[in-house]
């Protein structure tokens, strides 16, 4: 059975010991807020409110953690299936999505794309539709990800979700493709 990679394994650690730490630490200092007697009933609200938030961002950091460090087992069709169902929730999703073999190594790199892809349509593009193919294509793998959002996806100074998603993709050998006027479509090539 293969090992998760040494960079996903590094990249756990950094998140356990700096991330998760952190956040672990801004909530202990909001119970601490909160002890205090002289705070109004609306800014206990409000503190508790943020209590609650980063203690569901801590949760969210564990699960990735758990994530890189674990070697899959579920084949790519099926987890992008699960990981759309989780993360794209208020808009209708459509599947075809074909087994296609990978090393651990690129599935799981693919994972990470797309879990960045899903959660960018999820936030910015205000789609009520997300189509997500998967399939082989002359001994590669493609993976679609079209949605009828408001588009105006591209590489942007000072943001690195896309241009980490193409370092990804390029470190595989493959290509990323975004077309993205009305709705957007990313094409992967591995």
């Amino acid at each position: 059975m293969e090992m998760p990679s040494p960079e996903r394994v590094r990249i756990a650690r950094e998140l356990h010991d700096g991330i998760a730490q952190d956040l672990v630490g801004i909530g202990y200092s909001l119970d601490l807020l909160l002890s205090e007697e002289s705070l109004s009933k609306a800014a206990r609200t409000d503190i508790r409110s943020t209590r609650f938030a980063v203690d569901e961002l801590i949760g969210k950091v564990r699960r990735e953690i758990l994530h890189l460090r674990k070697k899959s087992s579920v084949p790519l069709h099926t987890e992008l299936q699960d990981l759309a169902t989780r993360v794209l929730t208020g808009c209708e999703v459509t599947f075809r999505l074909e087994e296609v073999a990978l090393v651990e190594s690129a599935h799981a790199e693919l994972i990470l794309i797309a879990t960045e892809i899903l959660r960018n349509c999820s936030t910015h593009s205000r789609a009520t539709h997300i189509g997500i193919n998967l399939y082989p294509v002359n001994n590669r793998t493609c993976l679609e990800v079209i949605d009828n959002g408001i588009g105006g996806a591209h590489v942007k100074d000072g943001h690195y979700g896309i241009s980490g998603m193409i370092e990804r993709v390029h470190a595989l050998g493959g290509s990323f493709t975004i077309e993205s006027t009305e709705g957007t479509r990313i094409a992967i090539l591995i």
